[in-house]
């Protein structure tokens, strides 16, 4: 009877201690969705802020392509008129 008893108690424990593995499994299913969720975000905000500066970089390396252009010009023409 002592060993039913026994038995009884720890299939009682078994059944506990699976039942709080699961409610962690749960958490942890949970926290990992909410950060994926907020990691999208955070790579949308990133795209809409860097979409924009990546246009300027882009006029910036014309800009200054012609201005090493006209400077190299200018450099001609001085050396020319010297």
């Amino acid at each position: 009877m002592a060993g039913q008893n026994l038995l009884t108690i720890f299939v009682a424990l078994t059944a506990v201690a699976v039942l709080i593995q699961t409610g962690i499994l749960v958490a942890f299913y949970l926290v990992s969705s909410k950060l994926s969720r907020q990691a999208e975000q955070i790579v949308d905000v990133t795209r809409n802020v860097l979409g924009p500066l990546q246009g300027a970089v882009e006029n910036l390396k014309t800009v200054t392509a012609r201005v090493v252009e006209f400077s190299s010009s200018t450099r001609q023409r001085r050396g020319r008129s010297a």
